[in-house]
């Protein structure tokens, strides 16, 4: 901070009380946070040779699990294509047998060597995070595997791996050591593809006979075939002519390239592999009985996918047992057994599968059921991951019904509770954006199942203006509906330049006990907004306009606004931050300067600065004391180095404000990386950087201290000490773990000091999901509008956090303080 004295030294610190109030101990939600995290499985994914590493090729990792193509025929007869040994040799050997790649260096791991079918779920769950693993290094991965159920172990990962890298799953018809093998060219050419770059964003495809297909969408169409795979409905995504690899088109992951919504909520680094459910198939046919639904059910099933008839019909029997299936709580998929079609019409505890065929639906149920046990959450899921529907152009917004109206039947002393009618899209409602008076920003995004929103922290008997419009999947955005609603009265409540607390035209406000209030003076030259909780006792606060500087500032400082005094009748500071928002003369804000707002420190006689959040001519800033305060013009932080990777980034502006605060750094290569997903270790450099805290730190006693960065130890040493994190049960910190939105969040409350509470209710559509000690976190977080949902208004807690999105909540968090 910059500091104007009576000497005019100029330097930057950050007031001690903000720090005591951002850095007070936080041990129970960080704690609770890590406690639940599952032990992962690691693997000894080979480390890039020196070679390897200095070599201009994509360095490409085969992880091979056995099936046909690393088959042996029987009896060494190079003429039987269907009597083999599967899963016979390794896959070092078998590269090496291939000739030398002219597109990628190759490295292999062996994850096992079997036939497909022999592999469970639990098996799958250590296999995506092996790819995954692989992919913290490598620049792609080809997974060799059977073809028998090639197509669901692909869409297993497709839904599973977190990273956007290359995977490319390919196998064989026949053994590799056959006349007329496909082993040896799937190999190379899953290869080239991979090390290509052109399948990235794409998810996991399967390249067999040089055609690329997507996982979701490709099936195995013959037993005997060398062109066995096929995508019906859709057609293949690209192929492999000698010497490039060609796609052709996008799928619906492709499209959300660099956007949190192209990971699904499947990380399975946030559940056990015990955490996956049984999941079945039922086959309909003709007067098919419903004895399978009911064994199946007997023997545990949590999910069941029906390949029905034509378009999606089950028998009378089948349809009886589903019925009383679903009384125990068990979900249904219905999906075809024609190979093809679009199911459709969902409830009652079914849900339409698309167009996804019985065995994907299952890897979808499946996944799904192991993170919710919530049947919208579910059935949402299906329609966004499970769908990949593409809205190419929506240029039509939704719309609102005839005399559809905004209202409110409840209000309370701080909180109005709103309500709407359900509005029509030409595709599909995505949810509802809630605004409040004339604000461009929403305060809140619902989805598209929701009906209703209770705004809290409001201030008594103050009237308020929402806006509620509808947005559909391409961000249209529907006319609004605006009300106007009054709080409650508490008796001696407050408003903006009126009401019960604040006479018309008075520089005096009123404030109950624990309430809230808003005071602005002087043409809304300052305005003074206490929140709830801000005192304990009556609060009393007092504005003044000096008339007269003499003493307190020089002649070249350059004076934006007036300088105030405000005043309350208690002494000490504010248990959480009152906000002050000023004007300014902008035009005496020359090139090179920037507005700041600064308080009076009358023991020290001189001007310390606090900064701001500029929004046109005014400038807001939180502060836990009263004093003198005065806008002042200084000089602008250098502009921050500017990205090769986030022109028209979302997070941009974040990215650029963060780099020039010093709180994070971008790559030597000019990039900035902004989708990279953030390890513990990494976010909390970042978050004590942005603290700028000078405490010591404790001293460090992790079994895994050696694996914390020597970067990182002193950030790691100094959020221990102020109780910001702390280690797992078996004494690890496990600085590279992936952390997770709930943890980010978990730390953000508490360094802000705000007021939560165990199993609250948030506004989100996964709530459920949410685990019960986080939600007061994530609804007090949220109701500062520091964290937002995604797709849907998901929380998504078990979720990633990308540099882009860890960076924008910490930037928020400052602008909240």
């Amino acid at each position: 901070m910059t500091v104007i004295g009576n000497n005019r030294m100029l330097r930057r610190f950050l007031s001690p009380l903000l720090i005591l109030a951002l850095l007070s101990g936080f041990m129970g939600y960080a704690r609770a946070a890590e406690e639940a995290a599952p032990q992962l499985p690691t693997f000894d994914i080979p480390a890039l040779s020196a070679e390897s590493a200095a070599s201009p090729l994509p360095n490409i990792m085969v992880v091979a699990t056995g099936g046909t193509i690393a088959g042996a025929a029987s009896r060494g007869d190079k003429t039987n294509f269907q009597n083999y040994a599967a899963g016979t040799y390794k896959m070092a050997d078998m590269v090496a047998q291939l000739p030398s790649h002219k597109n990628a260096d190759v490295s292999t791991f062996q994850f096992g060597n079997k036939g497909s079918g022999g592999y469970s779920m639990k098996d799958l769950y250590d296999l995506s995070l092996a790819v995954d693993q692989a992919l913290s290094v490598y620049d792609g991965v080809v997974v060799t595997t059977g073809t028998d159920t090639m197509e669901e172990i692909a869409y297993f990962l497709d839904l599973t791996v977190r990273s956007e890298k290359p995977v490319v799953v390919t196998g064989a018809m026949r053994p590799w050591d056959v006349i007329g093998t496909d082993g040896p060219a799937n190999l190379y050419q899953a290869i080239k593809v991979a090390a290509s770059n052109k399948t990235k964003w794409y998810g996991t495809v399967i390249m067999l006979n040089d055609v690329i297909q997507a996982a979701r969408e490709v099936t195995k169409s013959n037993a005997h075939r060398l062109d066995t795979f096929d995508t019906p409905m859709f057609g293949a995504l690209g192929y492999v002519d000698d010497p490039a690899v060609r796609m052709y088109r996008l799928n619906a992951r492709a499209l959300k390239a660099g956007t949190p919504e192209w990971s699904t909520p499947f990380d399975l680094r946030t559940i056990s592999k015990d955490d996956l459910p049984l999941v079945e198939i039922a086959y309909s046919y003709q007067e098919a009985g419903g004895g399978a639904i009911r064994a199946l059910v007997e023997d545990g099933a949590k999910g069941i996918v029906t390949a029905g008839t034509g378009a999606g019909g089950i028998s009378s029997k089948m349809s009886q047992a589903r019925s009383a299936a679903i009384q125990k709580g068990v979900i249904f998929v219905t999906t075809t057994r024609t190979g093809s079609g679009t199911m459709s019409g969902s409830g009652n505890g079914i849900i339409a599968g698309d167009n996804l065929n019985p065995q994907h639906a299952r890897m979808m149920l499946l996944l799904s059921l192991a993170f919710s046990n919530d049947f919208n959450t579910i059935k949402d899921w299906f329609e966004t991951v499970g769908a990949q529907d593409i809205v190419m152009d929506d240029p039509a917004p939704p719309v609102w019904p005839a005399n559809a109206a905004l209202v409110s039947d409840t209000q309370t002393t701080d909180s109005i509770a709103l309500s709407w009618p359900q509005a029509a899209d030409s595709t599909r409602v995505a949810g509802y954006a809630i605004y409040q008076g004339s604000e461009e920003t929403p305060i809140a995004k619902v989805a598209s199942s929701a009906r209703t929103y209770i705004a809290k922290g409001l201030s008594s008997n103050t009237s308020y203006t929402f806006t509620v419009k509808a947005f559909d999947d391409k961000g249209n955005e529907s006319v609004g509906l605006t009300g106007s609603f009054k709080t409650g009265s508490s008796g001696s409540g407050s408003g903006s330049g009126g009401g019960t607390g604040t006479p018309p035209g008075s520089n005096e406000l009123i404030v109950p006990p624990g309430g809230s209030g808003e005071l602005s003076v002087f043409d809304n030259s300052l305005t003074v907004k206490v929140p709830s909780g801000a005192s304990k006792e009556q609060l009393i606060v007092s504005i003044q306009k000096l008339t007269q500087a003499g003493g307190l500032i020089d002649a070249d400082d350059v004076l934006l606004s007036s300088i105030f005094e405000v005043l309350k009748n208690q002494a000490g500071n504010f248990l959480v931050p009152v906000t002050l928002t000023f004007k300014f003369d902008a035009s005496l804000v020359k090139e090179g300067k920037k507005p700041s707002v600064f308080y009076y420190d009358e023991t020290k006689k001189q001007w310390v600065e606090m900064g701001g959040t500029v929004n046109g001519s005014t400038i807001s800033v939180p502060t836990d004391h009263f004093t003198k305060f005065a806008v002042f013009a200084v000089d602008a932080d250098p502009a921050a180095p500017d990205f090769s990777d986030i022109a028209g980034h979302w997070a941009a502006a974040s990215i650029r404000a963060a780099v020039a605060a010093g709180i994070v750094n971008g790559y030597s290569d000019g990039t900035f990386k902004p989708e990279l997903t953030v390890t513990r270790e990494e976010f909390i450099a970042m978050l004590m950087r942005a603290l700028k805290s000078e405490e010591p730190g404790a001293d460090l006693t992790f079994k895994d201290n050696g694996s914390i960065g020597a970067w990182a130890k002193a950030a790691v040493a100094q959020a221990v000490a102020a109780g910001i994190t702390s280690g797992y049960p078996d004494g690890t910190f496990k600085p590279g773990n992936k952390i997770s939105r709930t943890e980010m969040v978990a730390m953000i409350a508490k360094a802000l000091k705000l007021t939560t509470g165990e199993n609250a209710a948030t506004s989100f559509s996964d709530n459920a999901d949410i685990p019960a000690w986080a939600r007061g976190a994530v609804n007090a977080v949220a109701d500062k509008g520091i964290i937002q949902g995604r797709l849907n208004n998901r929380f998504v807690p078990a979720g990633t956090a990308t540099r882009a999105e860890a960076i924008t909540v910490i930037m928020k968090l400052l602008d909240a303080k």
